[in-house]
């Protein structure tokens, strides 16, 4: 389905909100609450080809005037749980919009982030609405890494319900590491596809046993951060070496290839 019959159709099914998904120029945005919202893609790459893998979306708020906001500014204006359930999709939905737009280049997966509060706000069924928007757009859980950054103590028996769900489901999940060591152990117990390191510790790389989950290092900005995540047995990695958060995704293929094909070992669709 077109882009275009897309956000008409999700405005339509969305009509008591005061959300309006829109076109602007050859992207999407979103209104919400007064704000402009838009989407950013910043290229996770495999550490070894330097081939880009898939992309890790994150939000833009602007104000009407054209100042920038933090994004975490607008779930903290959220009321409820509902309203950040309904907020988080609407970003998702946005991402993953504007990921659809830029399919004849950009194949790979969509790396989004969950909000923390969405995961206990929602009683069960987790990740069933996105699928199904998902499926709107020609995507599905096998095309999304789903990033969530929260505490395991924060998650409890509930998050750990919420992340099984996703799973059953066919997304894959990436958990961000802690930043205390002695934490790591409940972090792997929740066996996600892929963990999230900081560049700057990348020896935390050698504490992790190696399996199926694959390790990836954030803000890998030149060659010798890169020789260290390599050295450090890092898989995936973002930064400015391989570039910095973009309206346009980086190109995965040619216009001639489909850019959906069976999943690698990475979660990925190469």
């Amino acid at each position: 389905m077109p882009v275009e019959d897309l956000i008409r159709y999700f405005n339509a099914a969305d009509a008591s909100s005061d959300s309006t998904l829109y076109v602007a120029g050859d992207r999407v945005e979103a209104w919400h609450g007064g704000l402009h919202l838009g989407s950013l893609f910043q290229p996770i790459a495999d550490l070894r080809s330097e081939c880009v893998l898939g992309h890790q979306a994150s939000l833009t708020v602007r104000r009407t005037d054209g100042a920038y906001l933090p994004p975490e500014t607008l779930f903290d204006s959220c009321a409820d749980g509902p309203a950040v359930v309904y907020l988080d999709r609407l970003c998702r939905t946005l991402h993953a919009l504007n990921f659809l737009a830029q399919h004849r280049s950009t194949g790979g997966y969509l790396q989004v982030g969950v909000h923390p509060r969405h995961l206990h706000a929602v009683s069960n069924q987790h990740g069933l609405v996105y699928e199904a928007i998902l499926k709107r757009c020609g995507l599905g859980p096998a095309d999304i890494v789903l990033d969530i950054d929260a505490d395991t103590s924060e998650l409890g028996s509930h998050g750990a319900h919420a992340l099984a769900s996703y799973r059953l489901r066919g997304y894959r999940l990436a958990l961000h590491g802690p930043e205390q060591a002695l934490a790591l152990p409940a972090v792997l117990a929740l066996r996600p596809d892929i963990l999230r390191i900081a560049a700057a510790d990348p020896s935390a790389c050698a504490t992790v046993p190696r399996s199926a989950m694959r390790i990836e290092i954030a803000g890998i900005d030149d060659g010798e951060a890169l020789g260290n995540a390599l050295s450090n047995g890092a898989d995936l990695g973002t930064g400015r070496l391989f570039g910095e958060p973009s309206t346009a995704c980086r190109a995965t293929h040619t216009g001639a290839r489909n850019p959906y094909n069976p999943p690698s070992s990475y979660g990925a669709r190469p």
